[in-house]
């Protein structure tokens, strides 16, 4: 079970969804839920700062303040009603490091929720790194709303996106929570001949079996992408299946060649059309310099 769930909140149209899938998962799950809200503090050049009225700079920060109260009340109203248990974090950081502190946050609770980053939100707090990085520095698990639908349920209708690889086994151990009380699980293994770590058979192992033994009732597929990709393979199955959550393990690769290669994890995060739950282990390294928090 999942005790301890994060989301982040900020102040974009998506976030209500995104609020309402939480409240979905933590009732469920009968976990405290944490608000997170990030103020970001802009990293401005001494030599502009002297330029700019330290009054217009207070404003600023201000502002963002008011607009973290908001969202609290909005949240703390929604927890209540919902008959979950709730607590509430409103942190400053560098605008830089908006990600890295999501991060830092994931790293001390059991699931973390984020938004897909929308590339037209004007949120202060909505940045590209973002859900990106907790994924790839957080080493939990990471469910994504889409930043696009209404999700009226999550996790009843699983596509488990499989291969023998330990960040896919990481996934589906991470998400053993949603699994065990889903109605159905289909296992996907696309491409199933397709890399040097799908050649070396286990006798009398299968990934079925295995989540029988937990209780999961799961149907195991192989299928090849043929002219198109993984990413679009596994969203139209998505769709066939009406499934209403994808589990799946991020970067497999290490990170600069599945940027030059596009990649699956990649494709997930710019074209979800329902909530992923993501969980990567691959290291990279941490922040050269320790976050400002407070």
């Amino acid at each position: 079970m999942y005790r301890d769930i994060l989301v982040h909140i900020d102040n974009s149209p998506a976030c209500i969804e995104r609020l309402a899938v939480a409240l979905k998962v933590a009732k469920a799950q009968k976990a405290h839920l944490t608000g997170l809200f990030l103020l970001p503090v802009t990293d401005i050049p001494r030599f502009m700062e002297v330029q700019i009225p330290q009054e217009i700079i207070a404003q600023q920060r201000q502002a963002m303040a008011d607009q973290g109260k908001v969202a609290q009340g909005v949240f703390e109203t929604a927890c209540t009603d919902a008959g979950i248990e709730f607590s509430w974090q409103q942190t400053t950081c560098a605008a830089t490091e908006l990600a890295d502190t999501a991060a830092m946050y994931a790293r001390h609770h059991d699931l973390t929720i984020l938004g897909q980053h929308d590339p037209e939100s004007g949120d202060p707090c909505s940045v590209s790194e973002m859900p990106d990085k907790v994924v790839l520095t957080s080493g939990t698990p990471v469910l994504i709303v889409p930043y696009v639908g209404k999700f009226a349920t999550v996790g009843e209708r699983v596509l488990i996106a499989w291969k023998p690889y330990r960040e896919a086994v990481r996934a589906v151990n991470d998400s053993m929570p949603f699994l065990e009380a889903a109605k159905k699980a289909v296992v996907l293994c696309a491409d199933p001949n397709k890399g040097a770590r799908d050649t070396l058979p286990v006798p009398g192992i299968d990934i079925a079996d295995r989540l029988k033994r937990h209780g999961i009732s799961a149907t195991k597929e192989s299928m090849n992408a043929s002219g198109i990709s993984v990413g679009d393979l596994l969203l139209s199955r998505a769709a066939d299946e009406s499934s209403d959550l994808i589990v799946c393990g991020a970067y497999g690769r290490p990170r600069l060649r599945e940027l030059m290669m596009g990649g699956v994890t990649q494709h997930l995060l710019r074209h979800m059309t329902v909530p992923v739950l993501m969980l990567s282990l691959i290291h990279i390294s941490e922040p050269t310099r320790p976050l400002y928090i407070s």
